[in-house]
């Protein structure tokens, strides 16, 4: 029987994979982590209850609830140039109270995926959270890039914060 997995499908094993050259990508990471003196179920609660204030709240509730698999939360950021971007953040996975993966769209970027990653450390936590963009050609994410990279460190902050005085 014929396997119906597309990946499988689109395969050729005529085809020499390594005689090509492909043009190799040049993903972009940020990463950040903070020690939070909380438990990671409080710190992964006010992670959430962040997201509410920062975005205009879910236009659509996940599978789970309004933070899960499927959630959609909007915002905008302001370009002096470009003016107005109204992005979508979308959650991909959802793991409470250990992790959280979201993609982003309507950004000047080819793609933007984060992960949202909490581990114990006794009494405590480490929240790490890390982004991969894969940018546009040129300059044209420059902008983007260098405002994701605040606004982590800020969220960040105010995350670890929020769950140090729950």
């Amino acid at each position: 029987m014929a396997s119906r997995d597309p990946a499988l499908i689109a395969f050729d094993p005529n085809d020499d994979l390594g005689a090509t050259p492909r043009d190799k990508k040049q993903y972009r990471t940020i990463v950040t982590e903070r020690s939070i003196a909380a438990p990671r179920t409080v710190a992964f609660a006010e992670l959430c209850s962040y997201i509410d204030g920062a975005t205009d709240g879910p236009i659509v509730g996940g599978v789970t609830g309004p933070h899960g698999l499927g959630a959609r939360f909007p915002f905008s950021v302001d370009e002096p140039t470009l003016g107005k971007l109204e992005l979508i953040e979308e959650v991909i996975s959802f793991e409470p109270p250990w992790r959280r993966v979201y993609e982003i769209t309507g950004a000047p970027v080819a793609m933007y995926q984060a992960t949202t990653a909490f581990t114990d450390q006794g009494q405590s936590c480490l929240m790490a959270w890390s982004v991969l963009v894969d940018p546009l050609p040129g300059v044209a994410s420059d902008w983007f890039l260098a405002a994701a990279e605040r606004v982590l460190e800020v969220a960040a902050d105010e995350v670890k914060a929020r769950a140090e005085a729950h």
